[in-house]
């Protein structure tokens, strides 16, 4: 996993890595079993961005060499534009969007997914006030009814108080889980999609 004079680290102690060898150290124990798929949670949480990067390049050689599969858990934008084939957002312990990277990414059918999109700071929105998604997240023993998201979502109405459906939107693996994406109801989707204002250089840069 690229740790330098490895036979002789071997014995060294945790506090004798840096958090980027210690980070490799966990891959290397993961990949031990020669598994087939490994959860990788938060792998680049409290790294400097180039040991970030340095970390997800090992992680995409490794399953090219050992054809493992790796299913990554983070909030981290920009790892998941240049890492992953495949996304799932999730809300409150639930999915509420599926879809390949550049699907996902560059066209949010949920408004919780373009919430965490048009939060991202960028070069183009600079000066301008960030953007921040309204309210909290909703405490687990009083959710509210119909969709997890409608206390917060700037698009809610009344159907979203009854259980949302997963809707396909696109091919057989796009889907999203909300109302708006219903066909009947194409004039608030135009309205939700004329606010998507999401490019490449906002998530990788």
């Amino acid at each position: 996993v690229g740790i330098p004079a490895a036979a002789r680290r071997i014995d060294h102690y945790p506090h004798q890595f840096s958090g980027g060898m210690r980070q490799r150290v966990v891959i290397a124990l993961a990949l031990a079993a020669n598994p087939r798929l490994i959860v990788a949670d938060e792998p680049t949480t409290a790294l400097d961005v180039s040991i970030q990067a340095q970390i997800i390049q090992l992680l995409k050689r490794l399953c090219r060499e050992h054809g493992t599969a790796v299913m990554l858990v983070t909030h981290d934008m920009g790892v998941i534009a240049e890492t992953a084939d495949r996304v799932a957002v999730m809300y409150a312990g639930r999915i509420v969007e599926t879809g390949s990277v550049d699907e996902v990414l560059l066209s949010p059918k949920h408004p919780y997914t373009q919430g965490l999109l048009n939060s991202i700071p960028s070069e183009r929105k600079r000066g301008r006030e960030l953007t921040a998604i309204q309210g909290v997240v909703p405490n687990p023993f009083r959710m509210p009814p119909g969709c997890k998201f409608q206390p917060r979502c700037p698009y809610h109405w009344e159907r979203c108080m009854t259980e949302p459906g997963l809707i396909q939107v696109g091919g057989p693996d796009r889907r999203s889980r909300c109302w708006l994406q219903a066909p009947e109801e194409s004039e608030r989707r135009r309205a939700f999609e004329d606010d998507v204002a999401v490019t490449v250089a906002d998530v990788v840069g």
